[in-house]
């Protein structure tokens, strides 16, 4: 008697064990919900020095207007310091169209004037330029490399 509580005793205990070991595979795992889609945009490039020049991308500022007029009287919309290399990523941007221009203050006046590197994002020359307004959609990232011109 005294045999069979030991061993009914240890059943149950090997029983226990093996029931909290088991999953329940009658109950699939549910897959997290997929994220949200994208709502907003980047622009990201690499700023340039003209050939030759002993200046350096660093700190040039980028900058993106939400249109003509707002790049005409400098109210930008959103800038970025360049790193050391030129890079640059502006993200969180709502979709739309854009102006976007990149200035080195050289002599440090904290204006654009003579002697700095500027440029941007169109064709023509300083100070006549046709900017092109840059398309940003939900989910992607437009690249825009400029090379720096002194003015």
């Amino acid at each position: 008697m005294k045999y069979l509580k030991t061993l009914f005793f240890i059943l149950s205990l090997v029983l226990i064990f093996v029931a909290c070991d088991k999953e329940d595979k009658s109950d699939p795992v549910t897959p997290p919900p997929p994220p949200p889609p994208a709502t907003t945009g980047t622009i990201a490039g690499v700023i340039s020095v003209p050939p030759g020049s002993s200046a350096s991308p660093a700190n040039t500022r980028v900058a993106i207007y939400a249109n003509y007029d707002d790049w005409l009287n400098d109210r930008t919309l959103r800038t970025v310091a360049a790193d050391a290399n030129g890079n640059y990523s502006i993200g969180n941007i709502p979709p739309g169209s854009y102006y976007l221009d990149a200035w080195k203050d050289q002599n440090g006046d904290g204006r654009i004037s003579l002697g700095d590197l500027y440029n941007v994002y169109g064709s023509g020359t300083w100070p006549n330029y046709q900017l092109s307004p840059i398309s940003v959609v939900a989910g992607q990232t437009v690249t825009v490399s400029l090379q720096l011109v002194q003015l």
